[in-house]
């Protein structure tokens, strides 16, 4: 456990992608801690500390694979800042909604979260279906696309980097 958050060292490529995998397992699954029985109790405080605590194995296991495959470091730092700054964006869309608008108590459901998910799917699906989109679809599109930017560009880092093979010490 304590090499996973460490970023001194070298990884293989192998026990790269399984760590990769749980990294972005780990991330997907903390979206769950946006939903309104806890924002409502805890704001987005257990997010963000989540957050921080992925970003960080995040950036520590893509030095150590870099390092492993001879190559330099400073793109994982770059990532790992605009990954934050994804954060960054999403949290200032979540504190824009009104939580007290949120229902509290037994009929807050546990899943809204992943219904807020499936919510911005179908927006997403239909924005893009509409010929004539509006101010509001534009501007929509727009910060979906800044929010999910960070995250494919890291996707596509990561299978980079896990494919780099390994150089001799």
């Amino acid at each position: 456990m304590d090499k996973l958050f460490s970023a001194s060292g070298r990884i293989a490529p192998k026990p790269f992608a399984l760590a990769a995998i749980a990294v972005y397992l780990a991330s997907f699954l903390s979206q769950f801690l946006l939903a309104a029985p806890i924002t409502v109790r805890a704001s987005v405080v257990p997010f963000l500390l989540v957050q921080i605590a992925i970003a960080w194995t995040w950036y520590a296991l893509h030095v150590r694979r870099l390092r492993d495959a001879g190559r330099p470091t400073g793109s994982a730092i770059a990532l790992t800042v605009l990954y934050s700054l994804a954060i960054v964006l999403l949290l200032l869309v979540m504190l824009a909604i009104d939580p007290s608008a949120r229902p509290t108590g037994p009929e807050a459901s546990p899943f809204a979260g992943a219904f807020q998910i499936f919510l911005v799917l179908f927006l997403i699906g239909t924005i893009a279906g509409d010929p004539n989109l509006g101010m509001f679809g534009y501007v929509l599109l727009g910060v979906i696309a800044l929010v999910m930017l960070p995250i494919v560009i890291a996707i596509i880092f990561t299978v980079w980097v896990g494919t780099r093979p390994s150089a001799t010490p």
